[in-house]
């Protein structure tokens, strides 16, 4: 399973290509068209580019859905450096009642 952060504000977990889960409102759900768009972005195509996505490891993700929020810093692995602090928000974010990943 490969975990990314979308636009910086969504959480996608991804199987395998077109088949990816969002955590929306503290629950894992399947929205095609965000998906579509994290593909989009994954391939640098259309009207998102590679920029738009960061794949982080499992660790983080489960910080970011236990938490709503992370701070990255740093090298935090697949070839993504962040120089500068820089905090993540879930938007529509909802507690999860137990762990969830």
């Amino acid at each position: 399973m490969e975990y990314y952060i979308f636009c910086r504000h969504r959480l996608a977990r991804r199987r395998a290509a077109f088949q990816a889960e969002w955590l929306l409102q503290g629950e894992w759900k399947e929205d095609r068209q965000m998906t579509l768009a994290l593909e989009d972005a994954l391939h640098d195509y259309g009207d998102y580019s590679a920029g738009d996505q960061d794949r982080i490891p499992e660790e983080m993700a489960r910080i970011l859905a236990q938490n709503g929020s992370i701070v990255l810093q740093g090298d935090i692995g697949f070839g993504t450096t962040y120089y500068e602090p820089l905090t993540i928000q879930l938007s529509d974010w909802k507690k999860p009642a137990t762990d969830i990943i």
